[in-house]
């Protein structure tokens, strides 16, 4: 009786087991979720062997390769024409199933970061090939394209914006490139403030009539001599001109005192002077040295944004400097915190009252589930509107925005979040 019944459990173990095992699909995402790039790739490809028909491998595919190349450490034989191996595997996705938005996502992904490449050889030229290429697959979104306009538009003449994220990135360099729209606008991402080839571009692009750079101040050497840099928080106290200090009634011995903070350690335990206790080493990372150098270097000459799209720790603490304006952000020479400065009232009635929002419908059938909710931002701008007018207690003005809102936010996206910034903004009116 106890074999009988130790075999049944043996089969049913079996069978647990066997149902519990991973398909390589599956254990190939496992393998990337792990930042194994190789393994994960290696296993997909086993997966399409028996799945020729498979869009999702085919986008797993072009997903992972652009990950092994771009985020893992350098690799042999991923060079500049290593795009159009990533864009096969896209094409192949998107050829199966033509309206697969993770796949545009990233096919528009791809062609960015082939036109760094070449923005980075210093062939500004050939950059717009590769938004161009994205644009004719179909894979730039025309909610997109009105969104980067829409971004570009909130900034000051002459001004430096720094991104963050792939999406708004690419779709502001696209409308200045595709369109031509806004061209005094210098675009940084931050998270290529760290790549000497990205800022040597910078520096040799500053007049450039097709992307524009910015001066660095530094020479070639230092450039190409990054690295992380020695680093306890310091207190950098930056000039502020004249006309700024009146602009924001300021003392004439105002200076605006960023703090910076290291946002790199080591297990390195030094001491700098004798007697000193030895702790672990610190360092400013070249990316935030970097963002460092240009604000000092600009001198208040041109304005400064960012897209409200930043991590805050990408901000080295100048987040405590910026009036959300919507979209994007300025950089003001006083803190904002808790204070009448910290919205930008006029460029939110710009958002509200005057921006044309009558492509953001087609998000509907042209979705990118890994970008679309950028757009999350025209619903915080609209809030934030309604709030100050709430502030001020002009409830005529909260249902101006509300109104605004039913017309051009509650496109039926995302009904549930749609209703939600209704329900709040209507409890503001007293």
């Amino acid at each position: 009786m106890k074999k009988v019944l130790f075999s049944w459990l043996l089969i049913f173990a079996c069978n647990l087991i066997a149902g519990q095992q991973l398909s390589l699909k599956e254990q190939s995402i496992v393998q990337f979720k792990n930042e194994n790039y190789a393994q994960a790739i290696l296993l997909m490809e086993k997966a399409l062997k028996d799945n020729p028909n498979d869009a999702e491998i085919y986008y797993y595919l072009g997903f992972f390769n652009h990950y092994n190349a771009y985020d893992s450490r350098p690799l042999q034989g991923y060079d500049s024409t290593y795009s159009l191996n990533v864009l096969h595997y896209l094409d192949k996705a998107l050829e199966i199933k033509p309206n697969y938005g993770d796949a545009k996502y990233f096919y528009f992904t791809e062609c960015g970061a082939a036109a760094f490449k070449e923005y980075q050889n210093n062939n500004p030229q050939k950059v717009k090939a590769w938004f161009d290429k994205a644009f004719h697959k179909g894979a730039i979104p025309e909610w997109g394209i009105e969104l980067g306009k829409n971004m570009l538009s909130l900034c000051d003449s002459n001004a430096i914006l720094f991104t963050h994220g792939d999406f708004s990135l690419n779709i502001c360099l696209f409308v200045q490139l595709h369109d031509d729209f806004r061209k005094d606008i210098t675009i940084v991402p931050l998270a290529l403030l760290d790549r000497p080839s990205f800022v040597l571009a910078l520096n040799n692009n500053a007049d450039s009539k097709i992307l524009r750079g910015l001066n660095t101040g530094l020479t070639k050497e230092q450039i190409i001599d990054m690295h992380p840099y020695k680093w306890d928080t310091l207190t950098m106290k930056l000039a502020v001109p004249t006309e700024l200090l009146k602009q924001y009634f300021l003392p004439d011995n105002y200076t605006m005192d960023w703090v910076i903070e290291p946002d790199l350690i080591s297990n390195r335990m030094a001491s700098k002077i004798d007697d000193e206790i030895p702790q672990r080493r610190t360092y400013v990372s070249p990316t935030r040295a970097m963002l460092l150098n240009i604000i000092e270097v600009n001198k208040w000459v041109r304005p400064v944004y960012f897209t409200n799209t930043y991590e805050s720790y990408l901000l080295a603490g100048l987040d405590k400097y910026l009036q959300y304006a919507g979209l994007v952000s300025k950089l003001l020479p006083v803190k904002t915190e808790k204070t009448w400065r910290k919205i930008d009232v006029d460029k939110l009635e710009q958002i509200v009252f005057n921006t044309k929002l009558g492509k953001l419908k087609t998000k509907i059938t042209d979705d990118q589930p890994r970008a679309s909710g950028i757009t999350s931002l025209y619903n915080s701008s609209y809030w934030y509107l309604a709030d100050y007018y709430r502030s001020k207690g002009e409830n005529d003005k909260v249902e101006k925005v509300i109104e605004s809102y039913k017309q051009n936010l509650m496109i039926g996206y995302d009904s549930e979040t749609e209703l939600g910034y209704l329900g709040t903004m209507i409890k503001m009116k007293k």
